[in-house]
C-alpha cells in the first residue's frame, strides 16, 4: 500500500473490507509488534527506552515497567510476513483465528472450549498489544485459546469499538471449539442470552401509595 502501518490496523481492513493482506516486516512501524514477531531484536539502550516511556503511562516507575516483558510471547522462528484474511474467504489454513465480538459472544467460546477440554481458560490482559500479541503471537505459542482485552492501539488505529473484545483460537482446536458450541447450546446455553421473564413483577409500597393518590382515588384498591 506504499506505507508502514500498525498490525492491529490491518486486522481492521480485513474483517471491513474483507480484504487479504499480505504483511511483511518492512511493512509494520509500530515498535512493540515488530518486537513481538520477531522482526527486531531490541538492544539494552530500547529495553531501558520502552520502559521509560511506560512510566507515568503504563507504570508508576521503571520497576513495575519492566515486569512486562516477562510477559510478552515473542515469535522466534523465521517466517516471511503475516496473510491476513476473513475466515470466510481465506486461501491459507490459519495458524490463528481471531473474531472480534461482544462480552456474552466471548463467553460462549469460552463456554464451549470448556466444554470439551475442562477446567478454566488463563489469560493475560495488560490493556495493550492485544490483538497482535495476546490474540497471534501468545495464541500461536501457547497453542491455547485467548480471550483478548483489546488495548489502546485496537481502539485508536485498529479501529475496535467500546462493546468488542475478542477470542483466539489456533486453528487445529476450531472442531473442539465448535462441537463445544454445539454441544452447550443443545443444552440450552445460548447467545443472545434469553432474559427470565416468567414472574410477576410488584409495586414497592411507597410508588403503589403515591399512584393512588395521583389518580385521585381512580384507581381501585383491592
Amino acid at each position: 500500500m506504499g506505507l508502514q502501518n500498525f498490525v492491529c490496523q490491518n486486522f481492521k481492513m480485513a474483517r471491513s473490507y474483507g480484504w487479504t493482506i499480505a504483511v511483511t516486516e518492512a511493512d509494520i512501524n509500530c515498535k512493540l509488534a515488530r518486537a513481538v514477531y520477531g522482526w527486531d531484536k531490541p538492544t539494552a539502550e530500547e529495553q531501558q527506552w520502552a520502559e521509560a516511556f511506560s512510566v507515568g503511562l503504563y507504570a508508576r516507575d521503571r520497576e513495575t515497567a519492566g515486569k512486562f516483558e516477562k510477559h510478552l510471547y515473542s515469535l522466534d522462528t523465521d517466517f516471511a510476513g503475516l496473510v491476513i484474511s476473513p475466515l470466510t474467504r481465506t486461501k491459507i489454513v490459519p495458524d490463528s483465528v481471531l473474531v472480534y465480538c461482544m462480552p456474552g459472544q466471548a463467553m460462549r467460546f469460552v463456554q464451549g472450549y470448556l466444554f470439551m477440554e475442562g477446567g478454566v481458560m488463563e489469560f493475560g490482559a495488560a490493556g495493550r498489544v492485544g490483538s497482535c500479541h495476546e490474540g497471534v503471537t501468545k495464541t500461536i505459542k501457547t497453542h491455547k485459546p485467548q480471550y483478548v482485552t483489546l488495548g489502546n492501539g485496537d481502539r485508536i488505529w485498529g479501529g475496535a469499538q467500546d462493546h468488542e473484545v475478542a477470542f483466539s483460537c489456533p486453528s487445529d482446536k476450531l472442531d473442539t471449539l465448535v462441537e463445544g458450541l454445539e454441544k452447550t447450546h443443545a443444552a440450552g446455553l445460548r447467545y443472545p442470552v434469553p432474559q427470565y421473564m416468567n414472574y410477576a413483577p410488584g409495586f414497592q409500597a411507597s410508588f403503589e401509595k403515591a399512584a393512588v393518590e395521583r389518580a385521585g382515588g381512580t384507581i381501585e384498591k383491592k
